[in-house]
């Protein structure tokens, strides 16, 4: 019997619509769904792997408790049952010694649902949930609430007349969604302005590319904003009407002068001074979401704020071609994740106890709380409410310090979902300490993976074809249908957190017995069921522009906040000002001398997603090692050859990858493949899958210093670093 169902992808954060042939029961191929509203059929080089990803001969299909010591490898088949059995009762137990506190959890991107881990431990009562928040997105999300009260979820880059790329490498991060569009926009006569420090194949097709310092990017934003207030570039309307804090802003910025920032960034003056009238002077223009500003350490939070300012400015901000936040038409009105997440649930007294808020409050609840009082002061469904597990998380540093320690409390049990917290975290030995100091470590994975090795109970995740998602942005919300039945006894997180919270006596908050009821009650609003809505596909939104000049923004004065009154109430820098990374060349010239390079990490390489389709053979054929890529005058001067095992170190510690060698990086640069570890290799101490042979978060230091000082992101580059060939 031969059939084609719709599915959709999800190896990686879209969800590009799929179709699944399937021949008696079992998917035998999987393309692109040519009707699908968004994606049209187009899939990419991961999607190509979802069939041996389904099928995968090491994937989890059974719940597994550890019978040995932790880390030998050694596991029993359970049942469900006994699993969440067990779990919640120790659970229950280590709540009743030490608090409700000392539960933490880990998470890295979204393949879960994520808004039912935040429901479950608001009514567990421990505000401890952290993972890698700090430097993907939430850096941008938690600032753009301060500034104008809503995130720019989407930059209208096809009626754009100029893109700017700032740290995105939309050919490899955006294959299906953004690179098109910029493709087709350039070619459409729109200028395209790069600004990256490696030349990436959007460089190559750029009007103007900045080859710039890593880590300085702030300071060109700044000068970019210095030179359009000076040059009387800015929108004068918008600025007078809808913005707090020129004058204090235009005053700030004053000392990044064209020279000075060029010495900073070694981005040519003249440059700088053309990319800067370009972007303000042909309108409208789109500065588009990119990572490499999340992930860089002592600037990140303020680059956020940093691009936020100049899209305000400029006035981009809410317009056709520019970049919106707003949502009008019926998305608006259905019931979104944080109206799910039941974040009044958890009393004061442990959201007092959140880990790490005392250092970084504005990326805990005090944040949080302030960016959500202020966004209501909007009509419902005129923008997404702040989502608590996007903004409002425990700082990773301090619960491992806690979990090593037991200060300012012991924490001693764990939850890992979609996350691998030895690849994922930074200072990797320092969170294998903290691991193997669990009296509980409870993980919910695809495959065996280094992290999940260490636990006492791993249960199996269903794939993305296997579950239903309903997926809700300003833009659209998309029915993302099941496409088959889990395979084995895999599960998706809603009924893993339903089956643990009805053991511990949540019962009746958690009233919907399959995901898909929840997304029936999303959807009532509107009235439709998640059913009705995969027949249609999903909602698309209708955009209304300039809807703030009816409702103003959402911040605490309803206007653009140049200078931020949240962040100066946290006690935050309200005005962005450039700091110099502790490892560089300006900032450190001593260590410099030891690791002459400038390390980049985290940089995204096909098909591989983070630390994930290392078990694929056909994606290990187009990558079988890690890969570090330098100049070909760097080769030379070091001895090294394509191909070479080569070591990697910085003062934290040292790796090996192998040497690429390539001219579209700088030759003071290193860019260092990350997530690297091996699933061929043995599965239990002291090896553990090769972790720590490979893994760029070795390199990675996660000390205050090195942190951004308002939300703690750790630098994945913007480093320092030595390569010798291996001996």
């Amino acid at each position: 019997m031969s059939e084609i169902r719709r599915s959709y992808c999800g190896l990686c954060h879209p969800r590009c619509g799929t179709l699944l042939h399937i021949e008696n029961g079992k998917v035998v191929k999987v393309a692109g769904d040519p009707d699908h509203p968004i994606t049209r059929g187009a899939i990419c080089e991961r999607g190509r792997l979802m069939l041996d990803h389904l099928y995968h001969p090491q994937r989890l299909n059974y719940p597994l408790k550890r019978t040995g010591e932790r880390g030998q490898g050694r596991w029993q088949q359970v049942t469900w049952d006994q699993a969440l059995d067990e779990v919640a009762e120790k659970l229950s137990s280590l709540k009743d010694t030490y608090g409700a506190e000392t539960l933490t959890f880990t998470h890295g991107t979204r393949r879960t649902y994520h808004w039912d881990c935040r429901r479950f431990f608001n009514l567990f009562g421990s505000p401890n949930t952290c993972g890698v928040n700090n430097i993907c997105f939430c850096p941008t999300y938690a600032t753009e609430y301060a500034t104008y009260g809503g995130v720019v979820m989407g930059s209208e880059v096809l009626d754009a007349k100029c893109m700017v790329l700032w740290g995105c490498n939309a050919s490899k991060s955006s294959p299906i969604g953004l690179y098109p569009q910029l493709v087709k926009a350039s070619k459409n006569g729109a200028k395209l302005i790069v600004i990256d420090p490696r030349r990436i194949k959007e460089a190559e097709m750029a009007d103007l590319w900045l080859q710039i310092r890593p880590g300085t990017d702030l300071a060109l934003m700044l000068g970019w904003i210095r030179l359009i207030i000076e040059e009387n570039l800015y929108d004068h309307d918008f600025v007078a009407n809808w913005t707090v804090g020129f004058e204090e802003l235009k005053a700030a910025v004053e000392p990044y002068t064209p020279e000075k920032v060029s010495e900073t960034t070694s981005v040519p003056a003249d440059l700088i001074i053309e990319a800067a009238k370009m972007y303000a002077t042909v309108r409208p223009a789109v500065i588009p979401f990119g990572l490499g500003l999340d992930k860089q350490g002592i600037n990140s939070t303020q680059c956020a704020r940093g691009r936020a300012i100049l899209r305000a400015i400029t006035g981009n901000l809410e317009i056709p071609g520019g970049d919106v936040f707003s949502m009008a038409g019926d998305i608006g009105k259905i019931h979104d994740w944080e109206h799910l997440e039941m974040n009044d649930a958890i009393p004061e007294s442990q959201r007092a106890k959140q880990l790490g808020a005392d250092m970084y409050p504005f990326f805990g609840f005090p944040g949080w709380e302030r960016n959500q009082k202020a966004n209501k002061r909007l009509p419902s469904g005129y923008v997404a409410a702040p989502e608590a597990w996007h903004s409002n998380l425990a700082h990773a540093r301090a619960v491992m310090d806690a979990i090593i320690t037991g200060k300012p409390y012991p924490v001693t049990a764990a939850i890992t979902l979609a996350n691998n917290p030895l690849l994922a975290l930074p200072n990797t030995k320092r969170v294998f300490e903290a691991l193997q100091a669990l009296r509980l470590y409870v993980v919910m994975d695809y495959y065996m993976t280094p992290s999940a090795a260490l636990a006492d109970y791993v249960f199996p995740a269903s794939t993305t074809v296997e579950q239903p998602e309903l997926w809700l942005t300003g833009g659209f919300c998309m029915a993302c249908p099941q496409g088959i039945a889990p395979i084995y006894e895999r599960r998706n997180s809603y009924d893993f957190y339903r089956g643990l919270g009805v053991r511990l006596g949540q019962e009746e908050n958690w009233p919907w017995k399959t995901v898909e009821e929840v997304y029936d009650y999303c959807l009532e609003p509107v009235g439709l069921t998640f059913k009705k809505l995969v027949d249609q596909y999903g909602i698309l939104g209708r955009m209304e522009y300039r809807r703030y000049e009816r409702f103003g923004f959402g911040t605490p004065s309803g206007k653009v906040e140049l200078k931020s009154s949240i962040f100066e109430e946290l006690g935050a820098d309200s005005l962005p000002q450039y700091h110099e990374p502790v490892w560089s060349p300006k900032g450190n010239p001593k260590v410099a001398e030891e690791y002459p390079l400038i390390l980049i990490t985290g940089s995204r390489f096909m098909p591989m997603y983070h630390s994930e389709q290392r078990q694929i053979e056909k994606a290990r054929q187009k990558v079988p090692d890690p890969l570090v890529t330098i100049h070909p005058e760097t080769a030379e001067k070091l001895g090294l050859s394509t191909g070479d095992w080569a070591v990697i170190s910085t003062p934290l510690g040292s790796i090996r990858q192998r040497v690429k060698i390539s001219d579209a990086i700088h030759p003071k640069m290193a860019d260092v493949q990350h997530s690297w570890w091996f699933p061929e290799r043995a599965p239990k101490l002291p090896e553990l899958f090769g972790v720590f042979e490979s893994n760029t978060n070795l390199l990675c230091p996660d000390a205050p210093e090195f942190c951004s000082p308002e939300i703690g992101s750790w630098p994945h580059s913007a480093l320092l670093c030595s390569i010798e060939k291996e001996d």
